[in-house]
Formats: C-alpha cells, sequence, structure tokens
C-alpha cells in the first residue's frame, strides 16, 4: 500500500469512528429526553436506566438505544417507545422492569446508568 493510500484509509477510519461517537452521543442525548418525557406522562416512574452498547466500546452504526423503566404501566410501552424515538435517531428497545425476571434485571442494573 502507498503512503497516500494508508494516509487516505486513515483518515476516513478517523472520520468513521468520530461520525459513529456522535451518534452515540446522539443516542444518549435521546435517551435523556426520552426520561424527561415519561415522567412528564406517567409520575408513577421511579427510575429509568441506559444500559448496552450505547454505554460502551460495542456502540455501531446500528446499535439501538436499550432502556430500562419502572413503573411505567402496561399500558403505555407502545406510548413510550413513540415518544423515546421521536427525539433521536436510534430506535428503541424498552424493557418494564416489573416484567424482567430478577437474574436478568440484576444483571442488567449491573451494566446501566440510571437516567
Amino acid at each position: 500500500m502507498t503512503v497516500h493510500a494508508q494516509h487516505h484509509w486513515q483518515q476516513r477510519f478517523a472520520a468513521d469512528r468520530q461520525r459513529l461517537e456522535r451518534r452515540r452521543a446522539q443516542g444518549l442525548d435521546q435517551a435523556r429526553e426520552a426520561a424527561s418525557l415519561w415522567r412528564q406522562r406517567w409520575p408513577s416512574i421511579t427510575r429509568i436506566w441506559c444500559f448496552g452498547s450505547v454505554l460502551a466500546s460495542g456502540f455501531r452504526e446500528h446499535s439501538d438505544l436499550d432502556l430500562l423503566i419502572e413503573g411505567l404501566p402496561p399500558e403505555g410501552w407502545l406510548e413510550a417507545v413513540a415518544l423515546a424515538e421521536r427525539p433521536g435517531p436510534l430506535s428503541v428497545d424498552l424493557k418494564r422492569a416489573e416484567d424482567l425476571p430478577p437474574d436478568l434485571l440484576a444483571r442488567l442494573l449491573r451494566h446501566s446508568q440510571e437516567l
């Protein structure tokens, strides 16, 4: 590979990393905005967490936004997903804490960030 080609690819990889980091940051902003919207809509919500690849080095171009919520009425789940997807670029995978087995909930909480 020529020096010119090597330089080209180094620049391209750096630009890709920057674009991915911007998307990850937008996802975290989206999570915070969703948490705010949810708390306004459902006062019963007690806690909200973000988990998954958006918090780690595993984030990729097609990663989604993994969110965990406590206190959301079951009938509000679909509306909550729609509200969470409105402000940002990422699709949302929303889990209700009340629906999860205790061992899975504990594992998610160990690797989460409360919003």
